[in-house]
């Protein structure tokens, strides 16, 4: 097994890659079907990752893996898109709005959780206190979600979306909520799951487990771009991205990467091979302005400027 990897400077051990060098396209030539997770930026079909993905009459919406309306595509939303392109546009197949989290926000501490997972990093928590929300937004290493949405949920299930962690004997959670499997249930590790139940008596009493991302054109699959924290593993190549379940080549060298919010592209293998990263800022606005794509163009300018660094390789 494979020792932890610390984090070093990115500027020391990762210089910015010259626009001619890193090439115009942020998968570099990449054909197949496109797996996009990230946050929504913008209107104007679906800015998500810097990419312009447009909805036609043939996409189809899930939120919770229940059928939903495309009016609930607003920014600050966690999707997981599965596109084409056509005509050198992105085109969604199917897009899932996978928010984190949905239940009652409590203060826990000196801060607020839902379902017993903190939650941190946009205003009106303190208004929203005990009503029922849903968040949108991304895990972070330590089972904590920095938030890029807080809405209104209405009365239903509570919902914890992320990657499932533990074990029979010592318990089950998604980010720092635990879990009441049902009796009998076989679960396993490590995979990104949308847990739907009750949470009582500081745990999820779960009804319903849905497991995996991509649930259409998954065989198809051959590129990747997602947004996300790393987090330590003990298997290469040390990292993972938070919440997520995304397994990287174990070539790839991320510890540059470590303290930074990116979003990665590159080739899909059966494990990600990102080829490029683009750090990103946590200020809301300004990650919008950056990854706003200019219009009639499908990707933003800068995923190939001064904020892009290739991904090392051993």
């Amino acid at each position: 097994m494979l020792g932890l990897v610390g984090g070093t400077a990115l500027s020391a051990c990762a210089p910015a890659i010259p626009s001619a060098q890193l090439g115009d396209d942020p998968f570099e030539g990449g054909i197949g079907g496109t797996g996009i997770v990230g946050l929504m930026t913008a209107r104007g079909s679906v800015l998500i990752n810097g990419l312009r993905v447009e909805v036609t009459s043939s996409t189809r919406v899930f939120a919770a893996n229940r059928r939903a309306s495309d009016s609930l595509l607003v920014p600050g939303r966690t999707l997981t898109l599965f596109a084409r392109t056509r005509l050198g546009r992105f085109e969604a197949q199917r897009i899932d709005i996978d928010d984190p989290l949905t239940g009652l926000l409590l203060r826990q501490g000196s801060g607020f959780a839902v379902n017993s997972t903190p939650v941190q990093g946009i205003a009106g928590l303190a208004e929203q206190a005990g009503n029922r929300v849903t968040v949108g937004g991304l895990w972070q290493a330590d089972g904590t979600v920095q938030a890029s949405l807080l809405q209104a949920a209405p009365e239903g299930d509570d919902i914890v979306s992320g990657v499932l962690e533990g074990s029979a004997d010592d318990g089950w959670r998604i980010g720092q909520t635990p879990l009441a499997p049902r009796r009998g249930q076989s679960l396993i590790g490590g995979q990104f799951v949308v847990a739907r139940g009750t949470f009582t008596h500081g745990r999820l009493q779960v009804a319903s487990l849905r497991f995996g991302r991509f649930r259409q054109g998954g065989d198809t699959l051959r590129q990747l771009s997602v947004e996300g924290y790393l987090e330590q593993v003990a298997t290469a190549p040390g990292f993972r991205l938070a919440g997520l379940g995304h397994s990287f080549d174990q070539r790839l060298q991320l510890g540059a990467f470590a303290d930074s919010r990116a979003v990665y592209f590159g080739p899909y293998t059966g494990r990600f091979v990102a080829r490029r990263a683009v750090l990103l800022p946590e200020a809301q606005s300004r990650r919008a302005t950056l990854l706003q794509p200019a219009e009639g163009k499908s990707s933003a300018d800068f995923l190939s400027g001064d904020t892009a660094r290739t991904v090392p390789t051993r």
